[in-house]
């Protein structure tokens, strides 16, 4: 079966939680500009562990540490085109060797990460269109020689962007995947509406709509506002805390592992098809979302 076809059927999916803010719990730096790729170079194992714990927690998606591994980030970070490429095929084989040394009894999914080129919470630094489908195009080729199940466009900032990295990765033959951060208005992160967001990738092609790196009330306002509009299956993945420009991350005290299973619950229940975790969650938070839909591994 290929993944298309598992997202037809009616059980949902559980995707894996955060990867950056895990390696940080677990004493990893996680420095910009390479974010969480910097552990592809100091401390793979740490990926690897990282995958079989949500693996083990009852995950049936992981997410590769790719999303900081595009040539314009390792640029930033002194280094090269071709470290980038490395870091990429090294990523997708680390996640291939934590569902091996798990061996769980369940197929497990590999999604492919690709992210904004620039800050995620500055979607005026994204790049043109033409310039983002070049870079996006080489990120999702990447993926695709690897061996992705399918490509995860996370947490994009612009509609602009998303098309361009979209376009790229649809072009692989690869279920495609598009999940937007945003406001406090449910619009995307630069104000447009997400209707037209998904109107516009529903027309290009893409497999799947997702939101994330959110808070889980906005993307509870969101799913309320557009499921039945929505024919497309819904991803959906929230932050455990909020980010603060002045101080970085702070996690919610509230957002307990128990209380985002019953808001994930819901979701569900408005077929939302695809749930998991971004910054902040923790294996733990995956093990209960999972215990609420099925007996973990």
């Amino acid at each position: 079966m290929n993944f298309t076809l598992r997202l037809r059927e009616k059980s949902p999916l559980i995707l894996d939680g955060a990867m950056g803010t895990e390696l940080d719990r677990r004493g990893i730096s996680i420095k910009l500009p390479l974010w969480s790729a910097g552990a592809l170079l100091k401390n793979p194992e740490i990926v690897k562990h990282i995958h079989m714990d949500y693996i083990r927690a009852g995950a049936d998606i992981i997410t590769t540490d790719t999303f900081r591994t595009n040539s314009r980030t390792f640029l930033k970070a002194g280094l090269s085109k071709k470290d980038a490429f490395s870091a990429t095929i090294k990523a997708v084989s680390i996640a291939k060797s934590a569902v091996e040394s798990v061996k769980p009894d369940r197929k497990i999914w590999i999604a492919g990460s690709i992210s904004p080129l620039e800050d995620c919470y500055q979607p005026k630094l994204s790049p043109d269109y033409d310039t983002a489908l070049i870079e996006h195009r080489e990120n999702a080729m990447w993926l695709a020689e690897a061996g992705v199940d399918f490509i995860l466009i996370e947490t994009m900032n612009t509609l602009h962007e998303a098309l361009a990295a979209s376009k790229a990765s649809i072009e692989t033959k690869l279920p495609v995947i598009t999940s937007f951060i945003l406001n406090n208005n449910l619009n995307i992160f630069n104000g447009t509406e997400l209707f037209i967001a998904y109107s516009e990738l529903n027309n290009l092609g893409i497999q799947g709509f997702s939101i994330n790196c959110t808070q889980h009330s906005i993307i509870s306002q969101a799913i309320d506002k557009y499921h039945h509009k929505i024919t497309l299956p819904i991803a959906a993945y929230a932050n455990a805390g909020i980010y603060d420009k002045e101080f970085g991350w702070k996690d919610d005290p509230a957002f307990t592992p128990g209380s985002y299973a019953d808001i994930v619950s819901s979701w569900i229940s408005k077929g939302v098809k695809i749930v998991g975790g971004c910054c902040g969650t923790t294996p733990e938070h995956i093990k209960k979302i999972s215990s609420k839909t099925k007996s973990p591994v």
